[in-house]
């Protein structure tokens, strides 16, 4: 090959060989990622935090000054308080600085701050989450000037912010912290994960109280509501994801639907017609906590598709306000929105996601051929047009007499004759 005088194939050689990276740019521990544009062009404000800011991707201190004030308080209460012997601004930055290159590993993007801020804003972010959860339950006690429970409306965008994907601190972080600050009082020995659970409780999806598995592996506050989400899920057989037809077509093909006893929303069923859907609650802040959920799913495989799974399956059900409604008379959905609101909700959802493995592939299957067969939805029609009335019912029985004693008179003449 011709070498050209202007341009030094070695020195060029050398610069990107001083560049190449023997080891991947992201860590298996990573798990904290920034949310793909493909997924948050939607609607940006789902994925930002609008109050306080947790971590290190959204350090606008201007734009969130009072939170960051707040924060600071809460520590200095904290420090002053001294429950424990450990409780001392020098042995949470010990302890931190002590695992800081573990710390960034979480984070899938990279971290542009010196590690000395790092490891501060990680202390002052993790005893503020930890001192909000304590003052909630009321095992700190707070005070008539604490702005974040002075002001009713705090409280709700606080958990909307905590369980967004950009906005989150290793859990290690949270729970070294919080051991380093709990004393031997009994009022204290709740442990993190049920702290965790009073706080987002009111914002779960589901509809009824649960307990608390002590020996979940959390990652982070938004794998754990995921991890709350699928607690007590049963395993299924992944398979591919199958669109299903809206709940008005499947009633016009004889689905009956009925609300599931199960505290999993994951286990949805299928038997003898019949679909059966655990309650799921959708408040203000669902979308919200939907979306980043699903964008921690579609950051990370290893996690499966399951809430992905779960919301291209309600967006399937359901297409039109009169689908939300059905659902809600059944007591299948739960709602304080708008029919029209929710319907649009759910069909957002599913938008430039990608689906890997279903666990709902057995039922969607069970659903379809029930569907095609044409004995149920004869059925159906045949009960909606015949026998949806009681004087319906009469003329169908007066007709089908007439008819009987019209066929004997006619057969009583042949015999006679």
């Amino acid at each position: 090959m011709e070498r050209q005088t202007d341009i030094n194939i070695d020195q060029m050689s050398s610069s990107v060989r001083s560049r190449l990276l023997r080891n991947s740019p992201m860590s298996v521990s990573c798990c904290i990622f920034r949310v793909p544009s493909t997924l948050r062009k939607h609607d940006e404000q789902l994925f930002r935090p609008n109050l306080v800011p947790i971590g290190p991707y959204h350090r606008d201190l201007h734009k969130f000054q009072f939170a960051e004030k707040t924060k600071l308080w809460y520590l200095d209460c904290l420090i002053t308080r001294a429950p424990t012997p450990n409780t001392t601004l020098e042995c949470f930055l010990a302890s931190i600085a002590a695992k800081v290159k573990y710390c960034l590993e979480f984070y899938g993007d990279e971290v542009k701050m010196p590690r000395d801020h790092f490891v501060e804003m990680l202390v002052i972010d993790g005893c503020f989450i930890i001192e909000l959860f304590r003052r909630f339950v009321k095992i700190v006690p707070t005070s008539a000037d604490d702005p974040l429970f002075k002001m009713p409306w705090v409280r709700k965008v606080l958990v909307t912010d905590l369980l967004l994907l950009e906005n989150q601190l290793p859990w290690f972080v949270l729970d070294c912290l919080f051991n380093l600050t709990k004393s031997d009082n009994d009022s204290e020995r709740t442990p993190l994960p049920q702290l965790a659970h009073n706080f987002f409780r009111g914002s779960a999806l589901r509809t009824r109280v649960i307990q608390v598995d002590l020996r979940l592996q959390n990652k982070h506050l938004l794998d754990f509501q995921r991890n709350i989400i699928l607690l007590g899920s049963e395993e299924f057989e992944d398979g591919h994801f199958l669109p299903i037809p809206c709940v008005t077509e499947l009633l016009q093909a004889g689905v009956d639907f009925a609300v599931g006893e199960t505290h999993n929303l994951m286990n949805i069923t299928f038997k003898n017609g019949v679909l059966t859907i655990p309650p799921v609650r959708v408040l203000d802040n669902a979308e919200s906590l939907l979306r980043n959920l699903i964008a921690y799913e579609q950051c990370d495989k290893n996690l499966g598709d399951r809430i992905t799974s779960y919301a291209g399956f309600l967006d399937n059900l359901i297409n039109t306000n009169e689908d939300i409604d059905y659902l809600r008379r059944k007591g299948i959905v739960t709602c304080f929105l708008s029919a029209e609101d929710v319907s649009a909700f759910f069909n957002r959802l599913y938008n430039d996601v990608h689906i890997v493995h279903s666990p709902f592939t057995k039922v969607s299957l069970e659903i379809i051929a029930y569907y095609n067969s044409h004995w149920p939805r004869w059925r159906t029609r045949l009960t909606r047009d015949y026998f949806n009335t009681p004087w319906s019912i009469i003329s169908v029985i007066g007709a089908v007499v007439i008819l009987v004693l019209t066929f004997l008179q006619t057969l009583y003449a042949m015999l006679y004759h």
